[in-house]
């Protein structure tokens, strides 16, 4: 698990420490303070989290044109400043120090790997910017480009020092903006193929009581569509139920996958679930957490997910992260354990 992140030029961060990382971590905070940026980080260094899926999450289309494509990778850093490289570095219990390292770069002269084959050189395409990303780790690095050409993205990778690609976390990011998308399909198809949606269905059933099942995929128009069984007589869309319910089974089946190295990251974990059901998802969370050796990192501006993670946690699994921007736009990062956010919220003092 990661114990330590430092995050240097990206997003509003100029120079930010965070330490006391725990195996479920949440971040708090006044708007724009830079929680969302905080777990982006995470994403980063874990995985090499593409920082074109990050502006995704946000809502932000990437462009096509070279002019404005230029400046979109610039939104990557602090005050839009692309003259210094943006670097996040995370202490790990077991692995070591794991750091990543990003800066709009001229595309090289290489053969680009896509879709289609194609053998002509970057240099050659319209884009001639891209993201260099480089990922070290205690046992080499490696080193690729990111750019675009029209709406498909291009990837580039290479080895610096014959040295192999440091091995990949496996990460899940749960944006606030919340999509059900290909891969939700995929993985609950797999779940009922396998008759492990027990789990899912009891924590679902907190939020609508009547559901008798699992959602299931269906085909509607030619596409996809999730559909649940609430007695009625017929299957009801799952976009008619809420979104709360939409939300909680994202973030299941988010929490029910496996891998190496695993890592969960949710921003305003809070969105459509309301207050009275959050012990209940945090419960949830807790206990896949430990369940596939998880680390999880999350967002809230509520108070009563606040208290609800603090009550449905148990141990010394929570940390509690805030955020604050004094005047002069300098980060800071106030840590409370949980005996320190027990303390706090029986106190009623304000960390949000």
């Amino acid at each position: 698990m990661f114990t330590e992140l430092r995050i240097r030029n990206f997003r509003l961060f100029e120079d930010l420490t965070i330490k006391g990382l725990r195996r479920i971590n949440l971040f708090v905070g006044k708007n724009n303070s830079g929680k969302s940026a905080a777990v982006e980080a995470v994403a980063l260094v874990a995985a090499s989290y593409v920082p074109f899926q990050l502006n995704l999450g946000r809502g932000m289309k990437v462009p096509t044109d070279e002019y404005t494509f230029d400046s979109y990778l610039r939104s990557f850093f602090r005050d839009l400043d692309a003259s210094k490289e943006m670097e996040i570095t995370a202490k790990q219990s077991t692995f070591g120090i794991r750091k990543c390292t990003v800066a709009v770069a001229q595309t090289p002269d290489a053969s680009v790997m896509t879709d289609r084959p194609t053998t002509e050189s970057i240099d050659k395409l319209p884009s001639r910017v891209a993201l260099a990303v480089r990922l070290e780790e205690e046992h080499g690095r490696y080193l690729r480009y990111q750019t675009f050409l029209d709406d498909e993205r291009l990837k580039l990778a290479g080895q610096e020092e014959s040295t192999p690609p440091p091995s990949a976390f496996s990460v899940a990011f749960v944006p606030a903006n919340l999509e059900i998308s290909g891969h939700v399909f995929d993985r609950l198809s797999e779940l009922r193929r396998d008759r492990r949606t027990g789990y899912i269905v009891d924590v679902l059933r907190k939020i609508e009581p009547r559901l008798r099942d699992a959602p299931e995929v269906l085909m509607e128009h030619g596409v996809p569509n999730l559909f649940c069984d609430i007695g009625i007589g017929k299957l009801l869309p799952l976009g008619l139920m809420g979104q709360g319910l939409a939300r909680v089974l994202r973030l299941v089946l988010m929490m029910e996958s496996t891998g190496q190295r695993n890592i969960a990251v949710i921003d305003e974990i809070e969105n459509g679930i309301h207050h009275e059901s959050m012990f209940d998802v945090w419960r949830a969370i807790s206990e896949a957490a430990h369940r596939y050796d998880k680390q999880v990192f999350v967002t809230t501006h509520s108070y009563e997910c606040l208290r609800s993670a603090n009550d449905a946690i148990d141990g010394q699994d929570l940390a509690v992260h805030r955020l604050e921007v004094d005047d002069d736009r300098a980060n800071r990062c106030v840590t409370l354990g949980p005996d320190a956010v027990d303390g706090a919220i029986s106190n009623r003092f304000e960390m949000r």
